[in-house]
């Protein structure tokens, strides 16, 4: 099998992924403590990303160093695409 390239690997973009405090569930509302963005891979696993709150949206992780293992996707965007609200 060959190896993927670079264009296949996963990049968030440098937007807001959602927005909003409150989360609907059986009719009730209930307050936002955390958003994650959950990646399932082909052989089973999982990674988990987890998004940071600003201005009232939900972004992408700002850290651009190394992740720790099996918390982020192997890439997010690259640091010449900074946070649009800084």
């Amino acid at each position: 099998m060959a190896e993927p390239s670079p264009e296949d690997d996963l990049v968030l973009p440098p937007v807001p992924l959602a927005t909003g405090s409150v989360v609907r569930v059986g009719g009730t509302g209930r307050r936002v403590s955390s958003v994650e963005l959950v990646v399932s891979t082909e052989d089973g696993g999982e990674l988990r990303i987890p998004l940071e709150h600003h201005h009232g949206a939900w972004w992408p992780p700002a850290e651009r160093g190394a992740p720790p293992a099996g918390v982020y996707a192997d890439r997010v965007p690259p640091a010449d695409h900074p946070h649009p609200e800084g």
